[in-house]
């Protein structure tokens, strides 16, 4: 509803205070550091980053992060979608001991995950040693065996699909003799026994069809004997390998305490990057920030324990401080809408409420449906009672939570619950025929429907004049902002020549279809009103005239701002249109017991799909809205969010008295999120 006023922080301590001071400051998550101007830079012109060395802080987090992965994999603890954020005391975190025993938990961890690499490694190596000894396991000599004084003895390998007769050919006429010992899709693997004479020969002859000799070690030992071996020392390493695993399933449990200390080393991590953003003098150091007025009590009382002089002052004229928006419970939920748009500049008008008024309207209007809206209350305030996402996460479905109730106000005033699958269930499932269908509307139908008021697919007009007539209230709501922002300013004859002449053309306009005496007269008020206004600061009577009747023109732009708001009948007849069509093909069987497993199916996927892409649809083109055509009637934009120091909270809440957060920096995490 407002954005708060900022003040100018700047405080003188000395070097030894820097880091602590730091630190207090980012648990009140109430001072964004901010750069000093050219005065400022030249009266001290030091940075104090060459003190800060953050590459042991980044070293320490790396570990830490390696083990939370690691543990994370074998934790029995429930998992969250959104995480989970354990509330934690770090001061006393840092002094009962428990922040050592995490840190032992780390280094066990990592000495463990090396120890697993190494013998998922010595098992990979014995796979493949194996792999490369089977093939040659019915040999019975030994591998050193090459053999006699006249023979030559040695095995190798031809390609896959090789058949023995061939090999056996490729022999023929020479003093050798092949021997299979056995045979898969990789190759066929043989031992040869040549004459020596021979050899070069018999190695000639099996080369030409894709003779590989085997890669087998030179030992004393047989390859079944290599092969027990080999297995022998594969169950010794999984063995340890299943020692290690049990120990970290063990380690799992102190999970929490890991990743609490990883917060604390994150938290450091961001101190040492804000302290480079210090400035320092010969001897003391120089903080310069922004901080809300109402939390100024807090900055003072973190900072009164230390020996450090502060002071705060309000903005200059050419300065642009961060801007961080307050607003009630309902509205806070669509900040982050406007945020995607652009933030206020500081010190002008915050729309967020009544956008946030009528984003609900509209988007309820856009996508009336009621079984939609139940789904989207359930699953939103559901994800956010039971799943505790964090702020920016609960915010986001907050809104969609509050979208989903105006979705089923507007969903049953049109009548519309999954399209039309009361009335589809009611004519093919229980074979109730049309002409005795329900008539619930108040207005005249040409056919049953459960609308209180009237069915859009059935009569769009209504649709779509009850969609202008939103277009016009928002419009109007729009330049009422911008009337107020001028009376705001003291410009009260701009707020009357710029904004109510058209309120009086546009009631004139209107009132001619009813009053038609009076809407002329109202009409030619303002037009009047208009032209002879409208180009008051230019120069010369007939730059003035011209200028008047220009802003006539500005009635063509209100005319397709409010043909704008047609999209809200799009959307509408879509979502409609597309659960009809799902529920005639829900339907099609009938009462039988295969129809109604049909129904079933195609219910739940059809209309899952349809929520997806019009809740997409409708977010999109509410946005669309709030930023074209109501926004450009009196938004002020230009202002960079408010992001406060803050400690890592990825992991933790930090409960400690000094870290108490007022209720007014919630926007402020957000923004961080």
């Amino acid at each position: 509803m407002s954005v708060i006023a900022m003040e100018r922080l700047t405080v003188i301590s000395t070097e030894e205070n820097a880091d602590a001071i730091v630190r207090r400051l980012m648990r009140l998550r109430a001072v964004s550091l901010r750069r000093g101007d050219e005065r400022e830079q030249r009266e001290v012109p030091d940075s104090f980053a060459p003190d800060t060395d953050t590459s042991a802080v980044t070293a320490r987090i790396a570990r830490i992060e390696a083990a939370i992965k690691a543990l994370t994999r074998y934790s029995r603890r429930r998992r969250r979608l959104f995480g989970r954020q354990t509330p934690i005391s770090v001061d006393a975190f840092q002094t009962d001991g428990r922040s050592d025993t995490a840190w032992k938990v780390v280094d066990e961890t990592n000495k463990i995950l090396r120890g697993v690499e190494e013998q998922k490694a010595r098992i990979a190596e014995i796979h493949a040693r194996v792999q490369a000894l089977e093939p040659y396991a019915e040999l019975e000599f030994p591998l050193d065996f090459s053999g006699t004084e006249t023979t030559v003895f040695f095995t190798g390998s031809l390609p896959g699909g090789t058949r023995p007769e061939r090999a056996q050919r490729a022999l023929d006429g020479l003093a050798g003799e092949m021997t299979v010992l056995n045979a898969d899709g990789a190759g066929l693997y043989i031992c040869v026994l040549a004459h020596r004479r021979e050899e070069e020969r018999v190695l000639r002859a099996l080369s030409e069809i894709g003779f590989l000799r085997s890669p087998l070690p030179v030992c004393e030992k047989t390859v079944y004997q290599l092969l027990c071996e080999s297995a022998k020392e594969r169950d010794q390493a999984e063995s340890e390998l299943e020692r290690l695993e049990t120990r970290l399933w063990v380690l799992a449990d102190r999970l929490d305490d890991v990743e609490i200390l990883c917060d604390i080393e994150r938290t450091a991590l961001l101190a040492e990057e804000n302290k480079r953003a210090l400035s320092r003098t010969k001897n003391c150091v120089v903080l310069r920030g922004w901080c809300p007025v109402t939390e100024r009590h807090r900055v003072e009382a973190a900072l009164a324990p230390f020996c450090a002089a502060f002071e705060f002052q309000p903005p200059s004229e050419e300065e642009e401080p961060p801007v961080l928006l307050k607003n009630n419970g309902f509205a806070k939920n669509f900040e982050w809408v406007l945020g995607m748009y652009a933030y206020p500049k500081y010190g002008t008008f915050d729309p967020t409420f009544i956008m946030s008024i009528f984003y609900f309207l509209i988007f309820g209007l856009m996508f009336a449906d009621a079984g939609y809206g139940v789904l989207l209350m359930l699953a939103c305030f559901g994800a956010v009672r039971w799943l505790h996402p964090g702020e920016g996460m609960k915010r986001f479905l907050l809104m969609f939570g509050y979208c989903g109730i105006s979705c089923t106000v507007f969903g049953v005033l049109l009548g519309s619950y999954f399209g039309n699958f009361p009335l589809a269930f009611m004519e093919y499932m229980m074979g109730i025929p049309a002409d005795q269908l329900p008539r619930l509307s108040l207005l005249p139908a040409e056919a049953a429907n459960v609308a209180v008021l009237f069915d859009p697919i059935q009569n769009p007009m209504a649709f779509l004049l009850l969609s202008l007539g939103f277009g016009g209230v928002h419009l109007i709501a729009g330049m009422a902002v911008k009337a107020y922002i001028l009376c705001r300013e003291g410009r009260m004859l701009d707020a009357l020549f710029d904004i109510v002449a058209y309120w009086v053309l546009f009631a004139g306009i209107g009132l001619l279809f009813v009053i038609q005496r009076v809407g002329l007269i109202l009409c030619l008020a303002g037009v009047a009103v208009i032209v002879l206004t409208h180009g008051r600061r230019k120069r010369g009577i007939p730059m003035k005239l011209a200028g008047g009747l220009l802003g006539l023109y500005d009635l063509i732009s209100y005319a397709s701002d409010l043909l704008s708001y047609s999209r809200i009948l799009a959307l509408g007849l879509a979502a409609g249109v597309i659960g009809q069509v799902v529920n005639v093909m829900a339907t099609l069987k009938g009462a039988s017991f295969l129809g109604v497993i049909l129904m079933l199916l195609v219910f739940a996927v059809g209309h899952l799909l349809n929520l997806v892409i019009n809740v997409l649809g409708t977010f999109v083109h509410t946005s669309r809205l709030q930023y074209i055509e109501f926004f450009n009637k009196f938004y002020e934009e230009g202002g960079a969010p408010f992001r406060p120091m803050a400690p890592s909270d990825r992991y933790t809440k930090d409960i400690s008295d000094e870290s108490d957060t007022s209720p007014s920096m919630n926007s402020a995490d957000m923004a961080q999120d």
